[in-house]
């Protein structure tokens, strides 16, 4: 039996040594000499083989905050995926493949020129993919009002509703600029700096923790004689635990009661707004001008 428990022991040992090597891999940055991060991972290890150790309890309000700014992080990252959409071209429709192989074989010809002749290439407007949906329309209505004829009502409407999507494309542009400027740039810095300093902060805390239990695992089973050092180093730990715990909380404390992820969504809200009033306005200013050239057009279609 006394076989069969050293065995035991050896082998619990072994694995603790195991789990321990691992985990400061882990913890390295958590750690100042490759000394403290071996007794931060060697607890690590000892409470992650024994659920029944005993491990220092962080103070409520501290879990309170934790859950608080994960959940702000997760915020960010779930509203900056999608306002990162205001950073591309075209994003509201797909354009056409032949117009994107024109404007690519624009770009590769007009280089060719370039080189050849020493110029600067000249950009022509017919080649270029419109950037938004409403530009694709004033493009195609412009287009077609051309072929038409200038006379027809038909082509009339057309230029009417060409030169109101252009104006929407270019309000839309306007809203892109300012979503990007106003909510997805703040978001971004928010996330990386304010958000990013407490979560390094909340992992200082994971090593003081360590370290001081861990001190206080060593004083327990310390020898006789041993005591002071023993509780010198407990003390020590303690206090860097304590002073941890009170940055952390600070720094999440500040990413809770930050004003700014209201003040962005503010700014986003009203660009969409200013978005939408211009293009309200600029479809109903249309609407009436529509009906009274559909007007003339059954007038003349009937008199013929």
């Amino acid at each position: 039996m006394a076989t069969t428990g050293n065995l035991t022991s050896k082998a619990s040992l072994a694995n603790i040594r195991d789990a321990a090597s691992k985990a400061a891999e882990q913890l390295k940055p958590l750690g100042n000499t490759a000394a403290q991060r071996f007794s931060m991972a060697t607890q690590y290890a000892k409470e992650q083989l024994n659920k029944n150790s005993d491990v220092t309890e962080l103070p409520p309000k501290y879990r309170d905050l934790e859950e608080k700014v994960d959940k702000i992080k997760a915020t960010h990252e779930a509203f900056l995926k999608l306002s990162g959409t205001y950073s591309k071209k075209h994003y509201d429709y797909v354009p056409v493949f032949s117009e994107t192989a024109k404007d690519m074989a624009s770009v590769v010809s007009a280089g060719w020129t370039s080189l050849i002749t020493g110029s600067t290439p000249v950009a022509n407007p017919n080649d270029e993919v419109p950037p938004s949906l409403s530009h694709a329309y004033c493009k195609a209505a412009k287009t077609s009002a051309a072929s038409l004829g200038s006379e027809e009502p038909f082509a009339v409407a057309l230029n009417k509703f060409g030169d109101t999507h252009e104006a929407i494309g270019e309000a839309r542009l306007k809203m892109d600029e300012a979503i990007i400027e106003k909510f997805h740039k703040p978001y971004t810095t928010t996330l990386n700096q304010l958000i990013q300093h407490a979560n390094r902060a909340r992992r200082n805390v994971q090593g003081a923790r360590l370290n001081y239990d861990a001190a206080r695992a060593k004083m327990k089973s310390v020898k006789p004689g041993s005591e002071e050092g023993a509780r010198a180093e407990m003390e020590a730990t303690e206090d860097a635990f304590v002073a941890a715990v009170d940055d952390a909380m600070s720094k999440m404390t500040l990413v809770v009661e930050s004003p700014e992820p209201l003040r962005n969504l503010a700014d986003l809200v009203a660009a969409q707004l200013n978005y939408f009033k211009a293009a309200h306005e600029a479809l109903a200013a249309l609407s009436p001008e529509i009906d009274e050239l559909q007007i003339t057009s059954e007038a003349l279609r009937n008199s013929a």
